[in-house]
Protein backbone atom coordinates (compact mmCIF):
# COMPACT_ATOMS: atom_id res chain seq x y z
CA UNK A 1 0.00 0.00 0.00
CA UNK A 2 1.38 3.33 -1.08
CA UNK A 3 1.96 5.97 1.47
CA UNK A 4 0.40 9.16 1.29
CA UNK A 5 1.87 12.44 0.70
CA UNK A 6 -0.50 14.35 2.17
CA UNK A 7 -0.65 15.42 5.76
CA UNK A 8 -2.73 13.78 8.28
CA UNK A 9 -5.80 16.74 8.94
CA UNK A 10 -7.60 16.74 12.66
CA UNK A 11 -11.26 18.43 13.46
CA UNK A 12 -10.73 21.26 15.83
CA UNK A 13 -13.06 24.11 17.01
CA UNK A 14 -12.47 27.10 17.96
CA UNK A 15 -14.56 28.94 20.39
CA UNK A 16 -15.49 32.64 20.37
CA UNK A 17 -17.11 35.62 21.21
CA UNK A 18 -18.02 39.10 20.11
CA UNK A 19 -15.94 40.39 23.22
CA UNK A 20 -16.18 40.95 26.83
CA UNK A 21 -19.50 42.83 26.62
CA UNK A 22 -20.64 40.05 24.54
CA UNK A 23 -19.32 37.05 26.55
CA UNK A 24 -23.08 35.11 26.81
CA UNK A 25 -23.26 34.56 22.99
CA UNK A 26 -20.30 32.20 22.48
CA UNK A 27 -20.10 30.63 19.37
CA UNK A 28 -17.94 28.00 17.64
CA UNK A 29 -16.13 27.65 13.94
CA UNK A 30 -14.95 24.31 13.12
CA UNK A 31 -11.73 24.49 10.78
CA UNK A 32 -9.82 20.98 9.57
CA UNK A 33 -6.05 21.27 10.47
CA UNK A 34 -2.40 19.67 10.95
CA UNK A 35 -2.49 20.82 14.48
CA UNK A 36 -4.08 23.76 16.89
CA UNK A 37 -1.90 26.71 15.91
CA UNK A 38 -2.66 25.97 12.04
CA UNK A 39 -6.57 25.63 13.07
CA UNK A 40 -5.75 29.30 15.14
CA UNK A 41 -4.28 30.59 12.12
CA UNK A 42 -7.43 29.63 10.07
CA UNK A 43 -9.11 31.42 12.46
CA UNK A 44 -7.59 34.55 12.69
CA UNK A 45 -7.11 35.14 8.92
CA UNK A 46 -10.89 34.51 8.31
CA UNK A 47 -11.67 36.94 10.83
CA UNK A 48 -9.11 39.66 9.03
CA UNK A 49 -10.39 38.71 5.58
CA UNK A 50 -13.62 40.07 7.28
CA UNK A 51 -12.64 42.61 8.97
CA UNK A 52 -14.32 41.22 12.25
CA UNK A 53 -13.31 41.92 15.73
CA UNK A 54 -13.86 38.78 18.38
CA UNK A 55 -12.39 37.53 21.37
CA UNK A 56 -11.28 33.80 20.85
CA UNK A 57 -11.63 31.47 24.18
CA UNK A 58 -10.79 28.27 22.93
CA UNK A 59 -8.91 26.03 20.74
CA UNK A 60 -10.43 22.61 20.74
CA UNK A 61 -9.51 19.36 18.85
CA UNK A 62 -11.69 16.27 18.31
CA UNK A 63 -10.64 13.02 19.62
CA UNK A 64 -12.95 10.50 17.87
CA UNK A 65 -11.71 7.45 19.83
CA UNK A 66 -13.48 9.08 22.64
CA UNK A 67 -15.73 11.11 21.25
CA UNK A 68 -14.91 14.23 23.09
CA UNK A 69 -13.13 17.27 22.76
CA UNK A 70 -9.68 18.11 24.13
CA UNK A 71 -8.39 21.38 24.92
CA UNK A 72 -5.44 22.57 22.56
CA UNK A 73 -5.71 26.19 22.95
CA UNK A 74 -2.52 28.00 21.57
CA UNK A 75 -3.98 31.63 22.35
CA UNK A 76 -1.58 34.26 23.14
CA UNK A 77 -3.41 37.69 23.85
CA UNK A 78 -7.15 36.36 23.16
CA UNK A 79 -7.74 38.76 20.97
CA UNK A 80 -8.21 38.22 16.96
Amino acid sequence: MKKSNQPKLFEFRIKYNAGAGHSAQDSYHYYNAENAEQALDFHNSMAKKHNLKMQTLSVEKYNPYSDSWEDESVISDGQT
